[in-house]
């Protein structure tokens, strides 16, 4: 059998969600021995990842169809809080939670280590050879020889390079910190997730975010940030980070900021080549809302069955279904649609992203399709079209000229 050859059936390169869930589900829902998956990760976990921790309820809700309940300090999202050039609204609907990513994927990847997966962290890739039927990976502490490699190494994919795989798109930029609550926190201290989208002013393709957060067991504390698509370049992302933070009483000067880039999901992006798969981060996130813990987790369910699949069989040739199975799967539709949006809903000053950014705010029923949407529902027919015929009618009323005020306005 071709596979004594090989010290491993699976090798999985990165330990984040995406690796830790992919290997979950090779075991648990694929039957893979666990023995013969490795994760290898150049991180010693815990480990810090700048990320403002938000899971939405399709990420919880397939783990916990594994039989995994997170188990981390966490804050359960009540709703929404938006906030555009025309004012502030409010919507309270289940969101998901957030966590602290050091803690979140420490505990994730030590399930897997429980699950019996042989987890090689502070163990990184240097090399990648193809070699007959399989990989040869290079790492610190010497070659690893695997018949399959999952590909799960986040936004900065040592394994992209090492392969040459080229960028399909721009990558998105964020800064992130956590800090205590102050005084002007209207949403925090209500468990919602507050968007600012006034950022867009600046040329920000994306918005400022205030969560809550907590931390193995300290105070309260809030996830801040701003993220830009990067559709196209601007400098100024952290000038606009310190003049929101200015508006909330915080001095960008006495805060610690990580930054961090993100890979966008897009259509052209490459998902599997010859006898590997590319899974989470490494693949894409959403481009719109930035969120990637999720989707990697989702994409990680699929991966796993064709790994599986592969590995059974011995041939990685129906790798390019994954590919079409991940497009066509409920969170490939949401990345491409959010890829699509992200343009409309962030156009500047003075475009359709304007309209778009007032019925956002303006509009209780858009606000919960918008969470709904983000929650991975799929949107009916009859909600398309009243959203629709919403946008439209707002283009014909005038700034401040609504049926209905919002219940708060912005800061």
């Amino acid at each position: 059998m071709k596979g004594r050859s090989f010290d491993y059936d699976v090798a999985i390169i990165g330990g984040g969600p995406a690796g830790a869930s992919t290997a979950l589900h090779l075991v648990r829902a694929e039957g893979i021995a666990p023995n013969r998956i490795v994760v290898l990760d150049k991180a010693r976990f815990p480990r810090d990842k700048p990320c403002a921790g938000a899971i939405s309820p399709l990420g919880i809700g397939t783990l916990e169809a594994m039989g995994i309940a997170v188990d981390v300090p966490r804050v359960t999202l009540a709703g929404a809080r938006v906030i555009a050039e025309s004012g502030a609204g409010e919507t309270l609907a289940p969101m998901g939670i957030v966590v602290c990513r050091r803690e979140f994927d420490a505990w994730l990847l030590e399930t897997a280590r429980h699950d019996g997966v042989v987890v090689r962290d502070g163990d990184g890739v240097t090399g990648i050879a193809r070699i007959a039927d399989g990989y040869r990976l290079m790492t610190a502490s010497g070659a690893v020889q695997s018949r399959f490699v999952a590909i799960c190494d986040g936004s900065g994919s040592t394994s992209r390079k090492l392969l040459g795989l080229r960028e399909s798109a721009r990558k998105g930029h964020l800064y992130v910190l956590e800090s205590p609550e102050v005084p002007s926190d209207i949403a925090a201290g209500r468990k919602l997730a507050e968007f600012d989208l006034r950022v867009v002013g600046d040329g920000i393709q994306g918005y400022y975010w205030d969560f809550p957060t907590a931390q193995g067991g300290m105070v309260p504390l809030v996830s801040r940030g701003i993220y830009h698509a990067n559709l196209s370049s601007n400098r100024a992302v952290k000038a606009s980070l310190a003049r929101a933070l200015d508006q909330r009483g915080i001095d960008i000067a006495h805060v610690k900021l990580k930054a961090f880039s993100t890979r966008p999901f897009v259509r052209s992006s490459v998902l599997a080549i010859d006898g590997a798969i590319l899974v989470g981060e490494a693949a894409g996130i959403n481009r719109a809302t930035g969120e990637g813990i999720a989707p990697a987790i989702v994409m990680a369910k699929i991966a796993a069955r064709h790994i599986a699949r592969a590995v059974r069989t011995g041939s990685s040739a129906r790798f390019e279904v994954y590919s079409r199975d991940v497009l066509s799967s409920c969170i490939g539709r949401h990345m491409l649609q959010s890829a699509a949006l992200t343009r409309f809903v962030y156009g500047a000053i003075g475009t359709v992203g304007v309209v778009a950014r007032r019925y956002l705010v303006r509009s209780p029923y858009g606000r919960a399709a918008a969470l709904k949407w983000y929650c991975g529902e799929p949107l009916s027919l009859f909600t398309q079209i009243r959203l629709g015929a919403g946008l439209m009618a707002a283009t014909h009323i005038r700034r401040g000229v609504w049926p209905y005020a919002p219940t708060r306005t912005a800061r």
